[in-house]
């Protein structure tokens, strides 16, 4: 086995499974009885046309197992399926039960399964008071490696102080925040009547949202521990980003404690990345190879039969040195998880 690990795995969800953890009186809601559990993810309703063997929804702790064996992987960071549009959930009593059942589920189907699964939590940001308290149970009693947070779909970006409470308790937890791409709302593109545009910019551009938020509100600069994951959307985002803002700072206008690239370097800042995006090399040069981690995004567009695709394509990369991709492939990740 190889010392790689996954720094973004998913979990498909049973349904019916998830509700038997929900405490009363939800269990038996009517709508929970037709398994309505949470608004639509992406809200592209036209018919689409996946490659074959794509987003298997059979996929739970055995075939994980299977994949992880096929890969040589040592471990895997789950997180949610279902849930990427929980940030769309409304009623902040719904989310904080949800969330409750969702972290119970996977300890018992997941977490007590095998030592080589890890999970992110999903904790009620609708009720940053609750989430404090989930992230706590999460981590301490459930053996969570941090919370997963959606990048789309919340009413508020996530750097505002209501926020704030949520971070700070990270910090103490010394756990990781995952912050993770999936709904393409309200973001001008998801007007597009193709879909695969939608996902190209609905992954990365939410993120470069985040990320600017964490900035100029002064989020990293409050909480100089927190360790933050940008996850899903690639790493083409980053020196735009950069270059964007590091204008604004000469203008004078954007008001920060350090360079801004300063807050991709601090060892704070982590990102997921994909085999194959020619950016990445230019990342690495730019900020170094401690903030990179290779996500297979398994069982989401990765089949079985092509486990190892993504990483052989780190691996044979000739613009990435071999103590990069040691890194990349799996040092980073144990480093921001804490594994």
């Amino acid at each position: 086995m190889s010392h790689y690990v996954d720094a973004d795995g998913h979990i498909m969800e049973k349904t019916a499974d998830l509700i038997s953890y929900l405490e009363e009186p939800w269990r038996s809601n009517e709508t929970v009885a037709e398994r309505r559990l949470l608004p639509s993810l992406d809200e592209f309703h036209t018919p689409r046309f996946r490659k074959k063997g794509t987003f298997d929804f059979n996929v739970g702790p055995e075939q994980w197992l299977q994949y992880l064996d096929k890969t040589g992987l040592e471990s895997t960071v789950l997180y949610t399926t279902a849930a990427l549009a929980y940030g769309h959930v409304v009623i902040p009593e719904w989310a904080v039960a949800y969330a409750r059942a969702w972290n119970r589920y996977v300890h018992e189907t997941y977490l007590r399964k095998s030592a080589r699964f890890k999970a992110m939590a999903l904790i009620p940001m609708q009720d940053p008071p609750s989430a404090v308290a989930e992230l706590r149970r999460a981590v301490n009693e459930l053996g969570m490696v941090g919370a997963y947070i959606p990048s789309k779909g919340l009413k508020n970006h996530l750097s505002p102080k209501e926020f704030w409470p949520i971070y700070e308790e990270a910090q103490k937890l010394d756990c990781a925040v995952g912050i993770h791409g999936g709904s393409y709302s309200d973001l001008g593109f998801n007007t597009f009547t193709k879909f695969p545009g939608t996902r190209a910019l609905g992954m990365p551009v939410p993120l470069a949202i985040a990320m600017t938020g964490m900035i100029q509100d002064g989020v990293w600069d409050a909480f100089p521990k927190l360790r933050v994951g940008f996850m899903e959307g690639g790493t083409g985002w980053i020196p735009m980003i950069i270059d964007r803002l590091e204008r604004e700072h000469e203008y004078g206008e954007l008001h920060c404690q350090r360079p801004v690239l300063d807050y991709f370097t601090s060892g704070n800042f982590y990102v997921g990345c994909e085999g194959n995006e020619r950016a990445l090399s230019n990342v690495v040069n730019l900020i170094g190879p401690q903030p990179c981690m290779f996500a297979s995004d398994f069982p989401h567009e990765i089949p079985m039969e092509e486990a190892r695709h993504e990483i052989d394509e780190i691996e044979q990369r000739q613009d990435i040195s071999s103590e990069h991709k040691k890194l990349i492939l799996g040092e980073n990740a144990k480093r921001f998880y804490k594994i």
